[in-house]
């Protein structure tokens, strides 16, 4: 980072100055408002030197400081302080305009690096930071022109860096930093560096150990860097490579490669609080999550190409390729990339029965009551251009396997575009598009899924709820939603689903429940319990359509063969709730009858209220609405007296008689 380095120069600085001044001048106090001055006046920023001074001229200039503080005058937090800090130069090579260092040591160093919300950094010392080739070039000349510089032993311990970015609210935090290099040069020879700390996000419960060694050839005069033997450590994962850095830093190029050989990546995701620490469910230590790679990448100022990435995991070779051109004045940030994949059997990552729908765990209700503002990269989108497609083989998650998956994306003008091929689902298909505009202002979403022959007796025992029926599903979905948050598109989302199920077969179980319940009410009984309990029909089919929102009023249909299900309501996600108020009806001819029950009650709608949280039992899901049954049975025995009078009247009456018996009949039933 660009302070840490501003920090390094600072302190050479300081002794250039502290040589110049102090060869001349005795008095402590003189000497600690001169270094101060100099300082100030070589980099702008304050230095105040709070504790003692030390100094030795022979045989090599020293100088020891403590209690030293560094702010920039334009910001009030400091830039950094040290309890001490420790100079050791050879003077013989300075008068030769060498600066060879014997040691540069610090204690207790911290560092702060804080951006404000214009983006502005307390590190900056003008109005405005240079753009890239001035900055290049400038710093190309500064490096040429700096004189030959070794340092015998560099030494900080016990650093801590703060990073807050009030921009994007980001903080992070360094602690225990330990670097540790012996002859550091700038003249070709090799050198050694060590560095480790502990890395803490403002999400992380704990923080993560990190260290990094390598040798390094840092030739000033060729403007290059070679970094071997590189080693990254993150437990329980270590990155090896190399990288070489030439035409530092006008036009800088470089060319690397990097390998881990396995590691556990669920305990690596543990190390770095992705996943709630303990045992995974279902598996142990073994093969299947277990993560190796290697890659090779070049690039410049300009472009990054990372190639021949291979990546062993879930079992199979997953090989990609991807390329970004860094945006000009004439096109935007260009990504590219493709990745290919052969069986993967991601099994090991679930348990071995995945959790029911009715079978929620208590905690992930309690923790779906609060979700931040999950905000769409809208910014990222309108901003780059993205051209790429994903192709695997297989994706095995216990009994179900997907196959030949394919997902093309493409990024063009604010326009996302993500499109998944037909690829086999459940021994049937699936395909889909999502499309997410940026344009004018406001994201726009949608949404397309077409399921095709998908056999309903795989899915059941993923989801429970579905062991009831069996077939094969065909199903259409198109849905819309505006807003820049994951939530305000849940809050706008329209749209409808219609399916069908072929080859059918459903237990009717709660349909059974709910007519024996209303046959209780009806004067002359019905004969519910004789219906079978499964039924084959030869129609099933139905819709649900969303306007204003997830949680807005929701319209559904289902209808089998003269069963007709049809109402609206409203499912709460956050509660784990429904509340629907349904119309169960029989209907009558031209319809099959499928369902066998009384002319007297074909196309009579019964009101049902089905309200329950998805952990419930099936069977308390839905129930007959009683007050309302009762008011349908007393207009219907009045409608079966009428037809029963009338009909007597047709028989048993003379003709010249009947229209005065059927206004007698009328005015005493109304």
């Amino acid at each position: 980072m660009r302070f840490l380095l501003k920090f390094l120069i600072l302190l050479v600085l300081l002794v250039v100055a502290s040589v110049s001044l102090l060869v001349a001048r005795i008095n402590t106090e003189s000497n600690k408002a001169a270094i101060s001055e100099a300082v100030i006046a070589a980099t702008g920023f304050e230095l105040t030197i709070g504790g003692d001074l030390s100094l030795s001229l022979f045989p090599n200039f020293g100088l020891a400081l403590t209690d030293v503080r560094l702010r920039n005058p334009a910001f009030p937090q400091e830039l950094a302080s040290s309890s001490s800090v420790v100079l050791n130069i050879e003077l013989m090579p300075l008068l030769g305009g060498q600066i060879k260092v014997r040691e540069i040591s610090t204690a207790d160093l911290h560092a702060n690096y804080f951006i404000n919300a214009d983006g502005i950094s307390i590190w900056s010392t003008g109005p405005a930071e240079p753009d890239a080739s001035e900055r290049n070039h400038s710093s190309s000349r500064g490096l040429t022109e700096l004189p030959a510089f070794s340092v015998d032993r560099l030494r900080i311990d016990n650093a801590s860096i703060a990073i807050r970015d009030a921009s994007n609210q980001a903080r992070y935090q360094i602690d225990n930093l330990i670097l540790d290099s012996r002859d550091t040069n700038l003249e070709g020879r090799p050198f050694s560096v060590a560095l480790q700390f502990d890395y803490v996000n403002n999400g992380m419960s704990a923080a993560t150990p990190i260290a990094l060694r390598s040798n390094v050839q840092a030739d000033l005069s060729d403007r290059s860097f070679h970094f071997s033997d590189l080693q990254l450590s993150i437990t329980p994962m270590l990155v090896t490579g190399e990288i070489t850095v030439s035409g530092y830093p006008a036009e800088p190029i470089y060319v690397g490669s990097l390998a881990a050989d396995d590691f556990d990546v669920i305990t690596l995701l543990e190390v770095l609080d992705l996943k709630e620490p303990g045992p995974a469910a279902g598996f142990g230590l073994d093969a299947g999550r277990m993560l190796s790679f290697s890659t090779r990448f070049n690039g410049s100022a300009q472009r990054a190409t990372l190639s021949d990435f291979d990546l062993n995991f879930a079992g199979s070779l997953i090989e990609a390729e991807a390329e970004v051109r860094l945006a000009t004045d004439l096109a935007p940030l260009n990504i590219s990339y493709n990745v290919n994949a052969g069986a993967l059997d991601v099994s090991p990552f679930f348990t071995e029965e995945l959790t029911a729908v009715g079978e929620i765990p208590t905690n992930l209700t309690e923790a779906a009551q609060y979700q931040p503002q999950a905000e769409l990269p809208v910014e990222l989108i309108s901003s780059i251009s993205l051209l790429g497609g994903i192709s695997v083989e297989s994706v095995t998650v216990n009994d179900i396997r997907l196959q030949d998956v394919k997902v093309f994306t493409n990024i063009e003008d604010g326009v996302l575009d993500i499109e998944v091929p037909p690829f086999s689902l459940f021994e049937g298909s699936t395909q889909g598009t999502i499309r997410l505009s940026t344009r004018d202002g406001a994201s726009e979403l949608e949404v397309t899924q077409t399921i095709s022959k998908a056999n309903l007796s795989k899915l059941s025992p993923l989801v429970s709820r579905f062991n009831g029926v069996s077939g094969f599903l065909q199903a259409e979905s198109s849905y819309t939603a505006v807003g820049d948050t994951i939530e305000e598109m849940l809050d706008s989302l329209s749209g409808n689903s219609a399916f069908s199920i072929t080859d059918n077969s459903v237990d009717i179980g709660v349909i059974k429940q709910v007519f024996t319940a209303i046959a209780a009410l009806s004067p002359n009984g019905e004969a519910i319990q004789q219906w079978p309990d499964v039924i084959r029909f030869s129609d099933l089919s139905g819709y649900m359509i969303f306007q204003d929102g997830l949680t807005s009023q929701q319209e559904v249909k289902l209808r089998m063969d003269n069963f007709d299900i049809s109402g609206s309501g409203r499912i709460d996600p956050d509660a784990q709730t429904f509340d629907f108020d349904l119309l169960f009806t029989v209907l009558g001819a031209p319809y099959t009858q499928t369902i066998p029950i009384n002319e007297l009650y074909h196309n009579v709608p019964w009101p049902v209220d089905c309200s329950a949280t998805f952990a419930d039992d099936f069977s308390r899901y839905c129930r007959a609405d009683f007050n309302r049954v009762r008011d349908i049975f007393s207009q219907l025995g009045a409608n079966a007296l009428q037809n029963e009078l009338q009909e007597i009247i047709t028989d048993q009456v003379r003709e010249q008689f009947r229209e005065s018996a059927r206004g007698l009949l009328k005015s005493l039933l109304n």
